[in-house]
């Protein structure tokens, strides 16, 4: 069986999720990680979201080896410099930013906060999923607005969660030209199956093996159901792809230590 590293999971402060029932603890997650043969996965914060903290969740993910910890930046801080350099100096060596669940308008703020990380070599997870109610919903293409950001940030390292949604391809053409980039095909490989869009995700295994790698979004979805997904979607293609997009690709982009993970 290939090994997973899941690109992107929510474990809580709470243990909860969104008021849902569905289980989000630090436990739970550990466990689902053994019993469907993860290497480990990405724990990542989000600002607002269930108690959220970042030295309680950074201590929270220092107790299991397998979870690499990513601080849920407050992009309306007062002082976004003071507030990075605090999360560099804590210990993380990534942040996520959701404009979504942070209701975050399309200005120059995503401009300084990527400057900023890119001159503590912080790795930025930057939520591409737009979809929401009318009020939030962004007015012009968030590619084009974050085209022209990243031409003022060259050598920030971005990874693209949930790589685009429905624009899936055109994200993946991006990725393909700027080795700062990777592609993570959390929530959508397992969101939009027997759509066009799987179809597509069928093609980026084939061709685009480099520059992808995929997670559960859980708990909106579970590491069982992200294993049976991966394990039909490699039945036909080289196993060496299989290990790029299951582990190889974000283990290597975030510089990880595989002894760190046993």
């Amino acid at each position: 069986m290939i090994p997973i590293f899941d690109s992107l999971c929510h474990p809580t402060l709470t243990g909860k999720w969104l008021g849902s029932d569905l289980d989000s603890t630090f436990k739970k997650l550990k466990k689902d990680l053994k019993t469907y043969g993860f290497l480990g996965a990405n724990a990542v914060g989000i600002h607002g979201v269930e108690g959220y903290d970042h030295t309680h969740f950074i201590k929270e993910c220092s107790k299991n080896n397998s979870l690499i910890p990513v601080a849920g930046l407050n992009v309306h801080s007062k002082n976004l410099k003071k507030e990075i350099n605090e999360i560099k100096n804590i210990g993380y060596n990534a942040v996520k930013i959701h404009p979504r669940f942070n209701k975050m308008h399309y200005n120059d703020t995503l401009a300084d906060i990527f400057k900023l990380c890119s001159d503590k070599n912080l790795i930025v997870f930057y939520c591409t999923y737009v979809h929401s109610e009318i009020k939030y919903y962004p007015s012009h293409d968030p590619f084009y607005y974050l085209i022209n950001i990243l031409k003022k940030t060259p050598k920030l390292k971005l990874i693209l969660v949930h790589g685009g949604d429905i624009q899936l391809l055109k994200y993946a053409e991006l990725v393909r030209f700027n080795q700062n980039l990777l592609l993570d095909l959390s929530l959508t490989i397992l969101k939009y199956q027997g759509s066009s869009i799987d179809k597509d995700i069928q093609f980026l295994f084939k061709n685009f093996d480099r520059r992808i790698c995929i997670g559960t979004d859980h708990p909106e979805y579970s590491h069982e159901l992200l294993r049976k997904k991966f394990n039909s979607l490699t039945l036909n293609i080289d196993s060496n792809k299989a290990k790029n997009i299951g582990y190889k690709n974000i283990t290597k982009f975030l510089g990880i230590n595989f002894k760190k993970l046993f």
